[in-house]
């Protein structure tokens, strides 16, 4: 435990964790590993938490950042599926005693104020060294570009429910970047094919293609010829579309 940190997270991720705990930089969550006689363990430990007594809030707070990690992570690489991490709990270090993450509602600024956080002393806590935590950087600042990691974090499929929500989670997420992208003066064919999108669209907004998975209800509109009924293509579609978008809306907003 490092005592630096008052409370460390237990983390469940795949083989690409440790290359990501050395590439991952900036001060707002330290990924970290150890490969022992145990075998190798996952942590990492969170400047936002610190201050935090209540293990309540800790796990709302953690809950949060696992979105947003995971958002950033997805906006770098434009995939949904590229290096998921999740926090399954954390423990203090003064008694050790063990928390599961469980939140009831999403903390929007899962961040502290403290301005110390954001001072860089070494090339380690200068987020702009790596495209992800520069992500995970400026959205704390910027809540356009958190309420977009946000939904790409939320995006899962594992469950059914998952699968019924996810369609009008990505629906959201191209309704965000249409809106910021006409603000910036560009069009939403910068960043994904149309014909794809239409497709997409098509398939989203008609119950009688998705049926319960679609974004509305039943209604008298005939059911297109096309669409695009896949969510893994769906996903892919709109994960790339936004990564390409962030990296415009980064270069003219946060140069």
């Amino acid at each position: 435990m490092s005592p630096v940190h008052k409370w460390e997270i237990t983390v469940a991720a795949g083989g690409y964790y440790p290359d990501l705990a050395h590439n991952f930089f900036g001060n707002d969550i330290d990924l970290g590993y150890e490969n022992d006689h145990i075998g190798m363990q996952f942590y990492a430990y969170s400047r936002h938490i610190d201050e935090l007594d209540d293990p309540e809030h800790v796990s709302q707070r953690l809950y949060s950042l696992q979105l947003l990690l995971n958002g950033a992570l997805r906006a770098a690489t434009g995939n949904i599926n590229s290096m998921p991490i999740q926090f399954l709990g954390f423990s203090a270090h003064e008694d050790g005693g063990f928390h599961s993450i469980s939140a009831q509602q999403i903390e929007e600024h899962p961040f502290s104020r403290n301005p110390r956080i954001d001072q860089i002393h070494t090339r380690y806590e200068n987020p702009r060294q790596r495209y992800p935590s520069h992500l995970l950087y400026l959205c704390k600042h910027d809540p356009d570009l958190r309420d977009l990691l946000f939904l790409l974090g939320l995006i899962s499929t594992c469950t059914t429910l998952e699968k019924v929500l996810t369609w009008s989670t990505l629906y959201k997420i191209l309704d965000s970047v249409k809106h910021h992208a006409k603000a910036m003066g560009a069009a939403i064919d910068a960043f994904a094919d149309p014909e794809q999108l239409s497709l997409f669209t098509a398939a989203c907004n008609n119950t009688s293609i998705l049926g319960i998975y679609a974004r509305h209800g039943a209604s008298e509109n005939p059911p297109p010829k096309r669409v695009m009924t896949d969510i893994a293509e769906a996903s892919a579609l709109i994960a790339g579309m936004t990564a390409r978008f962030c990296r415009s809306y980064i270069a003219a907003k946060h140069p």
